[in-house]
């Protein structure tokens, strides 16, 4: 009796054990399938954020890279500053734009065509205006995770922007120093004579000068050893004793008498100690002839000073070229035409063919001594720092004018194409400046 109690206690507490590990394991079955509607009620938010962080970063990367395309483009336009007012203008600046979007948008599925917007001229003061190039475009791309099923983005998704760039426009007096000594009658490969050569380039880029601002000067200095003006012969060096007469043995030593300190303090000024001889002075040299000073070979001196009238540089077509050579005459007499100006940029270029010669020590001394540092400082405005450029045709200078002129401002021209091509550099080179983008 008291055995089999026991044996009924023994089997109501396994009863009681095995129905409460039956109802642990329900509930925990109960459990996982709560788990599971969870899961499958966010997988579709699981989902879309992982395609929201692929896509999106994807897009992200797109748009970096198509505002890069936009900025690049925008500043080749301002850097060639076509403008829109003729078809070609408007044809170079749609196709340049198309380049840059081209060469860096290459894997997308469609392309649009970049806008180019240019502005009309603003100004910012009396001397300076500016003219903004604006490039925007377009891309389409396949989307790697849409699908209607979770968030995320359209199947074809575009991705747009745009890049600005100002081109400023200051106005610009420039002075070409032009050598018209006996070897720019040499014929230059590609063309016709040095000198004619050079004529007609400097009258092409002075028109375009015009055209460009309205207010820019053009002065114009030919030279060969020195120059003339009103019946005397005029060569910007000062001198420690007075100068009567010119021959090819005095100017031979001339480099002992002249004063160089006085001659590069006295700049841009005419100094009332520089060389000033009647015409009549200035002898035959012995070795050179009747032509090798002051521009006897031309019959009258068609330097022109700073202006903006065409008409009064036409004449220069006309004038012959003969004599020796000495640039130094040239560029102190062109400091003294850009020590008149008034405008926001002013730059000097300087042309010649050959050495200096009766006498090569003056101008390696002067350039020694300071006189492209000093023509550069009174050349400087608050707009731009002066630019002396030296284009040399068809020789290797001895003396060092990158010294003077600085590494970037030093051209050699072989041929007419390039004696273009530099001239061109040397006078409208500028690069176009970042403005803010349109969102």
């Amino acid at each position: 009796m008291h055995k089999t109690g026991i044996d009924n206690q023994d089997f109501i507490r396994g009863r009681s054990r095995s129905t409460l590990m039956e109802k642990i394991r329900r509930f925990s079955q109960d459990q996982k399938g709560g788990i599971a509607i969870m899961f499958v009620m966010l997988s579709g938010v699981l989902l879309g954020m992982v395609a929201f962080g692929f896509e999106g970063s994807r897009y992200l990367m797109e748009k970096a890279r198509l505002s890069d395309a936009m900025e690049q483009a925008a500043l080749a336009l301002a850097a060639e500053d076509n403008g829109k007012l003729t078809a070609a203008a408007v044809s170079r600046n749609r196709f340049l734009a198309s380049e840059y979007f081209r060469r860096y948008m290459r894997n997308e599925k469609s392309v649009s065509v970049p806008v180019v917007d240019v502005s009309n001229m603003v100004s910012v003061n009396e001397n300076v205006q500016y003219v903004e190039y604006r490039v925007s475009a377009q891309t389409l791309h396949t989307s790697w995770f849409s699908s209607s099923f979770f968030p995320s983005f359209q199947p074809t998704v575009s991705v747009g922007d745009n890049g600005a760039a100002r081109k400023y426009r200051s106005n610009i007096d420039v002075v070409f120093a032009t050598d018209f000594s006996n070897s720019m009658n040499y014929i230059l490969p590609g063309g016709s004579s040095r000198i004619k050569e050079l004529k007609r380039i400097v009258l092409q880029l002075s028109r375009e000068l015009y055209s460009y601002h309205p207010d820019n000067k053009v002065g114009f200095v030919p030279f060969d050893w020195g120059m003339h003006r009103d019946g005397n012969c005029r060569i910007p060096l000062s001198t420690k004793v007075k100068v009567t007469d010119i021959d090819d043995v005095i100017v031979a030593g001339l480099d002992r008498i002249v004063d160089y300190e006085k001659t590069i303090s006295s700049i841009p000024n005419e100094s009332s100690t520089e060389i000033n001889v009647p015409l009549s002075r200035v002898y035959n040299g012995r070795s050179f002839g009747s032509t090798w000073a002051c521009l006897k070979a031309s019959p009258m001196s068609l330097e022109t000073d700073l202006t903006s009238d065409y008409t009064k540089l036409l004449p220069i077509r006309n004038m012959p070229a003969g004599g020796n050579t000495f640039v130094s005459s040239g560029i102190l007499r062109a400091a003294q035409l850009l020590g008149k100006s008034t405008a926001a940029k002013r730059v000097m270029v300087i042309v010649s063919d050959g050495q200096d010669s009766v006498n090569a020590k003056i101008t390696p001394t002067l350039i020694a001594k300071g006189m492209c540092e000093k023509i550069k400082q009174v050349m400087s405005t608050r707009y731009s720092v002066g630019k002396i450029a030296f284009v040399g045709i068809g020789y290797t200078p001895t003396v060092d004018w990158k010294l003077c002129v600085g590494e970037n401002n030093f051209y050699i021209s072989t041929n007419v194409r390039e004696l273009e091509n530099d001239l061109r550099q040397a006078v409208f080179e500028e690069v176009g400046h970042n403005t803010l983008k349109r969102f």
